[in-house]
Parts: structure tokens; C-alpha cells; sequence
């Protein structure tokens, strides 16, 4: 089922769909006589295929997701006086894994994916502001390899985070999987939940779902360049190309999980 529902996901993401679009346009230009419906299927796909290139576009629509949950402000999980201490501190920090790459003979830090490091990297800046706090970190084992959560404690421990500080958690094969392991470990305590600002919204619905009590703590932000509206940006690129994608997954991830009843 996992599988199945990353194919179609793949299948129908937004450059996939624009290629399929104006392949199948192609076709019928010619190998049949519909010349009118291959124009119009030509024409649609290259048009989506630009306005998800242009990250004046595609940012646009990210940022709706990634504007839901700011950046954790400390104060929140620090007692009153603003000084972190085991008693008074949240305890736990949640960060959640995004994919590793699978081979093991890179070193640890880019055995993982870019997403999955820098959750990694707030993580870790949030435990060394924490005293006292543990970090979970999720993810089973994927299509290859060891799990996830492995691999990324590998990372910290080269980094400085002490193994008595980590608990993995290495069940879990989505992210839907992840509330219910991580209710097993945490129970009805709070916890800081360290995950990419646009896949925020549907990591904290998710928890909440299952009676947790998430602080959400976002990262990895999409930050647009300064000139932004400078002549190169009216060009489209790979970068805006690759956030349409982000945007399309999470909020098929959001429709997906409402559908199933899990959020």
C-alpha cells in the first residue's frame, strides 16, 4: 500500500504530470486525427510546467503551509525567568526523518537526506538550549538500508549529542506511523516536534489526532532571494520547479490523510 501510493503520488506530481500532459498531446498530433485536443493538451501542460517553474509561483503557494507554525520561540517551553532547566524544561524533542540515500559508504552526514539533516541540525540546537531534554528521533527502516533513525543518531554522536541522550524510534515507515511509536515514549507528556515548516501542518494534525501535544518547532524554511523580483527571477528554474513538488505532496499527504480519517 506504501508503495502503491508513492507510484501514484510520483505519477501524478506536478512535473510528471505536465510531461504526461504534453506527451500525450504529442500523440495525438501524430497518430490520430483529434489535432485540436493535442494542441489544447500541448499548451496546458508547457503553461503548468512554466507557472510551477516561476518560484514567484510555486514559493507562494509553499508558503501557505510553511506560514501556519513559526519558528519555536523558547519562552514557550522554559519556566518562568527564562532559564532552561532539567525540571522546568520540556523534555522531550521530537524530529522527525526524511529519507536517507541508502548508500553506506558516504560518511553518515550525507547518507541522509538534505530535509532529514536539518531537522536534525534544530534538533540538536534545541537540546543543547534544553538541558535535561532527549531527543526521539523517528524512522524505520525504508527500501534499503538501515532505519533512518540509526543513521541520524550516528550523525549527532559525531556531532557531540551523547547516545544517553537519543531515544530512536525506528517502527515507522510514515508519517503517519509516527504518533502512534512516539505516544510510547512520550505518553501524554509535551513534546517539542522538530520537522520542515511545510510539512508542519500535517505533522502536528497527525499527533494531535492521536491526543499528543505537539510544540511545533519549524525548519528549513523557503527563504526567497533578496531581489526577488530581479530580471533572473523571471526566468523559471529547477528551484521553483522543486517546491511545486513540496507544495503538490504535502497537500495531497493533507487530503490523503482527511480521506483516511487520520487527521
Amino acid at each position: 500500500m506504501l508503495s502503491l501510493k508513492k507510484i501514484l503520488a510520483s505519477f501524478f506530481s506536478p512535473l510528471s504530470l505536465c510531461i504526461e500532459l504534453m506527451a500525450c498531446g504529442f500523440f495525438l498530433l501524430c497518430f490520430s486525427r483529434k489535432q485540436y485536443v493535442g494542441k489544447i493538451l500541448i499548451a496546458v501542460g508547457f503553461i503548468l510546467l512554466v507557472a510551477s517553474g516561476y518560484e514567484g509561483v510555486s514559493g507562494r503557494i509553499i508558503r501557505t503551509l510553511e506560514s501556519q507554525y513559526p519558528p519555536l520561540n523558547l519562552s514557550q517551553v522554559m519556566p518562568p525567568g527564562g532559564v532552561a532547566n532539567a525540571q522546568g524544561s520540556v523534555k522531550w524533542i521530537v524530529v522527525l526523518a526524511s529519507g536517507i540515500a541508502g548508500d553506506a559508504t558516504l560518511p553518515y552526514q550525507l547518507q541522509v537526506s538534505h530535509h532529514s539533516r536539518v531537522r536534525l541540525m534544530e534538533g540538536i540546537r534545541l537540546h543543547r538550549l534544553l538541558p535535561g531534554s532527549k531527543i526521539i528521533l523517528t524512522g524505520g527502516t525504508g527500501f534499503d538500508g538501515s532505519p533512518e533513525a540509526t543513521t541520524m543518531s550516528r550523525v549527532a554522536e559525531e556531532l557531540g549529542v551523547s547516545r544517553a541522550d537519543m531515544v530512536l524510534e525506528v517502527e515507522s515507515r510514515d508519517t503517519k506511523d509516527h504518533p502512534h511509536y512516539v505516544r510510547e515514549i512520550v505518553h501524554d507528556e509535551p513534546f517539542i516536534l522538530v520537522t520542515s515548516a511545510f510539512h508542519m501542518p500535517r505533522a502536528v494534525r497527525l499527533f494531535e489526532k492521536q491526543g499528543l501535544i505537539p510544540i511545533p518547532a519549524s525548519t528549513g524554511q523557503w527563504v526567497p532571494p533578496l531581489q526577488f523580483w530581479s530580471l533572473v527571477n523571471f526566468f523559471p528554474s529547477s528551484t521553483g520547479v522543486r517546491l511545486a513538488e513540496l507544495a503538490y505532496h504535502e497537500y495531497l499527504g493533507l487530503l490523503w490523510a482527511m480521506f483516511q480519517g487520520q487527521i
